[in-house]
């Protein structure tokens, strides 16, 4: 029997407690408010990629992920690539999915955004990169004032 500390059962998790989780956890290694000025608000694709998992995803990166939060209504986890960490986020629903969007987006950042799926990383290039992998479409946030 494994000991607590090892053990992580799949735990129930206030849905706005983990949305708000995993905006922050997310926003966190794109560098809070960078990004590209230019591009905010804009999409570089119309299309979604299919969904995938977060195992799927990490195997496109070519790493393998820890899965941090596991909740009904999302799983959250990242994995890094050499000097580049990746943090995503996959969703049971595509609520959730722009639910998540709309509150991480206020911090800016870059995402590439699948069919319930968001994966986020320190550059907008190392998300094209994994764009031409796994699809998706690259969107921004908007930077908030007074945070440069």
């Amino acid at each position: 029997m494994p000991s607590p500390s090892t053990a992580r059962p799949h735990r129930r998790v206030p849905r706005a407690a983990a949305l708000a989780f995993a905006a922050v956890c997310a926003v966190l290694p794109t560098g809070g408010c960078a990004g590209s000025p230019a591009a905010h608000g804009a999409r570089a694709q119309a299309g979604r990629a299919p969904s995938a998992s977060i195992e799927e995803i990490a195997a496109a990166v070519g790493c393998t992920a820890q899965v941090d939060v596991q909740a009904e209504e999302l799983r959250e986890g990242g994995c890094q690539t050499g000097q580049v960490a990746y943090r995503m986020v996959t969703f049971a629903a595509d609520e959730g999915l722009r639910s998540w969007l709309a509150e991480a987006r206020a911090y800016g950042g870059t995402y590439l955004v699948g069919s319930r799926w968001v994966v986020t990383a320190p550059s907008a290039d190392a998300l094209a990169a994994l764009q031409g992998r796994i699809g998706g479409a690259l969107e921004t946030g908007s930077a908030h004032d007074g945070h440069h």
